[in-house]
């Protein structure tokens, strides 16, 4: 598999496992739904999940792609995480059709939800796929 082919299967998933680093160094694994687009994947979360928190401490993480059906083939992205603060909702409403293809239901309950839940975005910059990248 070439880096294009690589990067053409995480942008056709939406499920991964999501690793950050504890604060005493140990990995912290959570399933996530993902959008990517080119080299950077974007997930969201909530300011109060133990990702964020391991986030805002060390912006190191990977994320490892499974195909829908089986284990294999998979591609591991490692990067650079940044934080997008979203007050208003419009960039997890963005992710929402990326993931879903359409707009939820209740837009505006949905904006007020994305809100009141303190949603942001992670936006996971990709420097390196494994097993390509020796």
């Amino acid at each position: 598999m070439t880096r294009t082919e690589a990067i053409q299967f995480i942008e056709k998933q939406q499920n991964g496992v999501l690793t950050t680093i504890l604060k005493d160094g140990r990995p912290h694994s959570a399933p996530i739904v993902y959008a990517a687009s080119g080299e950077a994947v974007e997930i969201s979360a909530t300011w109060d999940r133990v990702k964020t928190r391991n986030l805002k401490r060390d912006p190191r993480a990977n994320l490892c792609v499974l195909p829908k059906n089986g284990w294999y083939p998979y591609i591991t992205a490692e990067g650079v995480c940044e934080l997008l603060d979203d007050p208003g909702g419009r960039l997890n409403l963005d992710l929402y059709r990326r993931i879903t293809g359409g707009d939820p239901d209740d837009m505006d309950e949905y904006l007020e939800a994305m809100a009141r839940d303190g949603r942001h975005l992670i936006r996971l910059r990709i420097e390196r796929l494994y097993p390509l990248d020796k």
